[in-house]
């Protein structure tokens, strides 16, 4: 057990050390460049029961310094009056938009066009969860380069132009952003300024994100291992996405999708990038309720996708970068040290109650070390 433990302890410092050195030294191969080329971009966002946050969503994105873009509502289904509110916020009128491609995906029931911005688009169709919807959106995309929100994301006003320009590059085949807490932030005269007057539970979350998305997600790109492009902000060549078939109908669409451009791509020197000054800011949820959902969810979508890639990931694990992190990273440290950490959390209470005070000490001095290490 002791060894065990030493192990685990050890990988669990080494990895994060590692993360912070890599990402840390910047990449002579990922320059992006500043020629604010405006490649025409589709803007897709899945809507489901977001009467409450759409009028939001809508004036972030006519904040967007970007020329060359339409945006597509896909409304799914929902049963809040969300339609009825996209009806209100942009005057839609009826729309007969060509279908550019054929993914799989349910039927519609109509396709509307703004009557105040020409180029938002709202297609209605019956309930057929996140992946549907956005395949959907994909089929009627008049542009080469598909960018996926969620309806609560928010883009900052630059970002399109900035994730435009890494596309200069032929071998990029898809990019993701910098996602952060929209809470931990507060609008003030165009400008998002950081404020701490939050729950304990969003500064939590906003730390956690910066260092996956500054660290862990910066490092894992500089080695074409990226796991997952979030789907809160994630931008695609269209011809890929049909190239892979689209989004799968699973928890974690996007991890989903990742994996299987990455392994699509593998032998090959095409590239997903990631743009650490391309932001979004999505709303983390502020109880603790939610966020246990939320991170359940986040579980089963890692272990759903490695069951479905497992012949990939673990036939030439110690060989393939992105298979190795998945594996020693993800898995081993990543998925099993949150239950080695409630392990230890019994145990030390049970020393706490039933034993001397020093054996107690030593099981939470391994759970901090544990904890705080990853």
């Amino acid at each position: 057990m002791g060894a065990f433990l030493e192990f685990f302890l050890f990988l669990g410092i080494f990895f994060p050390i590692y993360h912070i050195l890599n990402s840390f030294f910047p990449s002579s191969k990922n320059n992006i460049s500043d020629k604010n080329y405006t490649k025409p971009m589709t803007i897709l966002i899945p809507c489901y029961n977001e009467k409450k946050i759409i009028k939001n969503t809508i004036q972030g994105l006519l904040k967007i310094v970007y020329e060359n873009y339409e945006c597509i509502f896909i409304n799914d289904g929902s049963i809040d009056d969300t339609f009825k509110e996209l009806c209100k916020l942009l005057k839609l009128k009826k729309y007969n938009k060509t279908k550019s491609n054929d993914l799989l995906g349910s039927k519609i029931k109509n396709i509307y066009k703004s009557k105040k911005y020409s180029n938002f688009y709202v297609i209605d169709k019956p309930n057929g969860g996140k992946s549907d919807a956005l395949n959907i959106g994909i089929n009627y995309s008049e542009n080469d380069y598909i960018v996926t929100l969620d309806a609560d994301s928010i883009l900052k006003e630059d970002a399109l132009a900035i994730v435009s320009n890494v596309f200069d590059d032929s071998d990029v085949v898809a990019a993701s952003g910098v996602i952060q807490i929209l809470q931990s932030v507060k609008l003030l005269d165009g400008n998002y300024i950081p404020t701490l007057k939050n729950k304990l539970l969003i500064k939590l979350q906003t730390i956690e994100y910066i260092k996956s998305c500054y660290c862990y997600k910066a490092s894992l790109a500089k080695l074409n291992s990226l796991l997952v492009i979030s789907g809160a902000f994630g931008v695609f060549k269209k011809k890929l996405l049909i190239d892979v078939g689209g989004f799968s109908h699973v928890i974690g669409e996007d991890l989903n999708l990742t994996l299987k451009i990455q392994f699509y791509i593998e032998n090959t020197n095409k590239k997903i990038m990631y743009v650490p000054n391309a932001i979004c800011y999505t709303e983390g949820p502020d109880t603790f309720k939610d966020f246990i959902k939320q991170r359940k969810r986040w579980q089963q979508s890692f272990i759903e996708s490695l069951f479905t890639f497992r012949k990939k990931i673990f036939k030439n694990f110690l060989s393939n970068s992105l298979s190795f992190f998945i594996v020693i990273d993800a898995l081993l440290i990543g998925v099993i040290s949150s239950y080695i950490i409630t392990f230890f959390s019994f145990l030390f209470i049970r020393n706490l109650v039933f034993s001397n005070i020093i054996d107690a000490f030593l099981y939470i001095k391994i759970f901090i070390l544990v904890h705080l290490s990853y």
